[in-house]
């Protein structure tokens, strides 16, 4: 009797070491399916055939992403699915030399770190270019303000009248609207912060810290009204965050872009600016009618040198070589407003693209697709074919090598054909 139970011991044993070595294979093949380990990312030819192949008018479902890149104080999760996309951050920008994306922001109460990404659509993969800083504790109790001082002296570096982390990134970003763009030209993403830290939650105590001057402007606009913001440069080749310099604004939302053919950087936040880099100003256009876009998105045509602005249902042109703004329709068959969209300007099909989850009058609707012709001032919904998204939670962009429109959405990816290359 007592051999028969020690060898149904042993079988036990046996058994759960086998499905522990089962176990261990599985969850290895697939952490291995979904990362890539640091290394660079190798092009998924067939995935690339699908997309060169990709009809007109044609949706494309995209396999599970890749992940790749030191993640910082993010969670495990991030290395399954990438970044997760945050509401009122809802762009992503083309970096030319690089043909790849770049992503980041924050939005309202959702996922305020400050972590850099890349996705690199021949891989499928996703990049993190600056893993997330620790993110400064929630401290209530009047007891804690020495916590919340030795915090500050721990993480935090004010100099030139900024605060950033020790390694000089925004500290914690929340809603970026559309206030993210690339310079292809200084090779740089930009990113306005227009809260410039607004967990600062004890402002007396951070003054006191840094030995600064009650009075000192780096608390004024700390908020979702006007005042200054911060605009923040990363380089991607370095994976650095580098200069900061302010902007004003004249509401939290705003919309920012980068237009290559004159070297300038665009921006709107309830009035129109470019920035004068020699001189380091802020250059008012002083248009009229201002544009009230500020909830939404811009995207440029090079080819007629115009900005078209979408918010809720209204289209607007900015003309470049005018300086000066033109409501295109008053009441379009589509609406838009961030979080719910993300906009692009295809160069292939010379139309801009709107993916909404918005129906008319704001009501929330089926997720869909419109394309905007400037030249007829005319917006068409295709009706695409192919396997159409339905998700609400999307950033995106265009990319240009490929000539596809991406959306993505928390480890989900599509990729949308308007027009083909050779026709």
């Amino acid at each position: 009797m007592k051999r028969i139970k020690w060898a149904v011991r042993m079988h036990m044993t046996c058994v759960a070491v086998l499905f522990a070595i089962f176990a261990a294979t599985v969850l290895a093949g697939d952490s291995a399916a979904s990362a890539t380990n640091g290394a660079e990312p190798a092009p998924d030819e067939e995935l690339l055939a699908r997309i060169a192949a990709l009809p007109d008018n044609t949706w494309l479902k995209l396999p599970p992403v890749k992940t790749t890149g030191d993640m910082g104080v993010l969670g495990p999760d991030y290395k399954r699915t990438g970044p997760t996309v945050r509401d009122y951050s809802n762009k992503m920008v083309w970096a030319p030399e690089r043909k790849r994306a770049l992503y980041m922001g924050g939005g309202h109460n959702t996922h305020p770190h400050n972590d850099v990404w890349e996705y690199d659509l021949p891989s499928n993969t996703w990049i993190c270019l600056y893993g997330a800083d620790p993110l400064p504790p929630s401290f209530k109790r009047p007891d804690d303000d020495e916590k919340i001082a030795t915090w500050f002296k721990e993480n935090l570096a004010y100099k030139d009248g900024f605060v950033r982390t020790l390694r000089g990134a925004p500290v914690r970003p929340t809603h970026t609207w559309w206030a993210l763009a690339y310079d292809s030209d200084k090779r740089r993403l930009l990113f306005v912060d227009a809260h410039k830290a607004l967990w600062m939650h004890n402002k007396d105590l951070f003054v006191k810290v840094f030995n600064l001057d009650p009075k000192d402007p780096i608390m004024d606009g700390a908020g979702s009204g006007g005042g200054v913001a911060w605009l923040f440069s990363f380089h991607p080749e370095t994976r650095e965050w580098k200069e900061v310099r302010k902007v004003t604004k004249g509401y939290e939302g705003s919309c920012l872009e980068y237009l290559p053919d004159s070297e300038t950087v665009w921006w709107n936040s309830h009035k129109t600016y470019h920035l004068d880099a020699a001189k380091g100003e802020w250059v008012d256009y002083g248009t009229k009618p201002s544009c009230g876009v500020n909830h939404g998105h811009t995207a440029y045509e090079p080819e007629t040198r115009k900005i078209v602005a979408i918010v809720g249902a209204e289209t607007w042109a900015f003309d470049v070589n005018t300086s000066q703004w033109t409501r295109m329709k008053e009441n379009g068959p589509c609406m838009a407003r961030i979080p719910l969209s993300t906009f692009c300007y295809d160069s292939v099909a010379r139309k801009f693209v709107l993916y909404t989850a918005l129906g008319v009058n704001g009501k929330p609707a089926e997720p869909s697709l419109w394309l905007y012709d400037l030249a007829k001032n005319e917006w068409t919904n295709p009706k695409p074919q192919g396997e159409v998204p339905t998700v609400g939670n999307i950033a995106g962009y265009y990319d240009v090598a490929r000539n596809v429109t991406v959306i993505y959405s928390n480890a989900a990816t599509w990729v949308f054909r308007c027009k083909n290359a050779k026709k």
